[in-house]
């Protein structure tokens, strides 16, 4: 079974629908519209990081963002993760703030392109 396959879940207005071994398309439930796309990676055995969550523009600021990392939250202790990471590049500052409401905690050191990267503990 691939992650993506392992973290497809069904929410209460949006799908996470496992698009590639390591990608999920966010789908709107009401009229199966697709709205925006995951990237997972399994780093090891207990962890995973979320490389990507991004909601067409289009889409925004309707909770798709929200309920897709939280679906993936559960979705990620279900498999048996007990560590999920998530980064928040330099120039898209709201992605501070969107994982920290999420329940992530920021870590010391650079993540990728000068971000800041993030991380849960599940379980």
């Amino acid at each position: 079974m691939t992650v993506a396959e392992q973290l497809a879940a069904h929410g209460e207005r949006f799908d996470l629908v496992a698009a590639g071994p390591a990608s999920l398309t966010v789908r709107r439930i009401g009229d199966g519209k697709d709205v925006g796309m995951a990237e997972v990676d399994a780093d090891d055995p207990q962890g995973l990081t979320i490389h990507r969550l991004c909601i067409d523009e289009a889409h925004r600021s309707y909770g798709a963002g929200s309920e897709a990392a939280w679906l993936l939250v559960q979705a990620a202790e279900r498999a048996g993760y007990v560590r999920l990471r998530a980064w928040a590049h330099p120039s898209l500052g709201l992605s501070v703030y969107f994982w920290i409401r999420m329940g992530f905690s920021p870590r010391h050191g650079q993540g990728p392109e000068g971000g800041i990267w993030f991380e849960r503990r599940l379980g």
